[in-house]
């Protein structure tokens, strides 16, 4: 646990776990900003030995949760303040305000011998997934929307949205070559 309390303070000193320092390994994370979604797949990539691959998709799929989610910015939104260079200063007033501040995403990991279980959930209203993973109607060509689709090609076992769309479920097999 020293290698958690050392990465949650951001120190650069902080060595890898020694193996098998993860057995049985169950934890809840929150997370409100970019810095945390970093630390917290950090964790989660090491605790989990989860595939490179899969690591990206996790990223992508905890971004969504605190900015999609919790700071309710819509694609449409999102496309807008990419293209005006605004996004940035527009996450950091949503994080401030008194509406959103306390929002947080949980994100709950397990070990469980060679898999792994990890459920994200945000705070915000939730949406139809169908429409961003249905090759029909799934951005293709814009600066962003892919995180989805990515997600569910990142090599996970399975990756299911679940009640109104603001949970997600993922399941994976731990990378037999991590060294956590």
């Amino acid at each position: 646990m020293e290698w958690i309390y050392q990465v949650l303070r951001c120190e650069e000193s902080a060595l890898g776990p020694a193996r098998g320092a993860f057995e049985g390994f169950h934890a809840t994370l929150r997370v409100q900003t970019f810095d945390d979604i970093d630390i917290c797949v950090k964790i989660a990539a090491t605790a989990l030995k989860i595939l490179p691959i899969a690591v990206v998709g996790l990223r992508e799929l905890v971004v969504n949760a605190v900015e999609h989610g919790n700071l309710e910015i819509s694609f449409d939104e999102k496309t807008e303040m990419l293209a005006s260079g605004e996004w940035q200063a527009e996450i950091e007033r949503r994080l401030g305000t008194v509406e959103m501040r306390d929002r947080f995403a949980t994100v709950e990991l397990r070990l469980d011998d060679d898999s792994y279980t990890i459920g994200i959930i945000d705070q915000g209203k939730g949406f139809n997934s169908g429409v961003f993973l249905d090759p029909e109607t799934a951005p293709a060509a814009l600066l962003h929307g892919r995180g989805m689709v990515l997600a569910m090609d990142a090599g996970f076992s399975s990756v299911e949205y679940r009640g109104a769309g603001n949970e997600v479920a993922i399941h994976g097999i731990c990378d037999p070559d991590a060294q956590a």
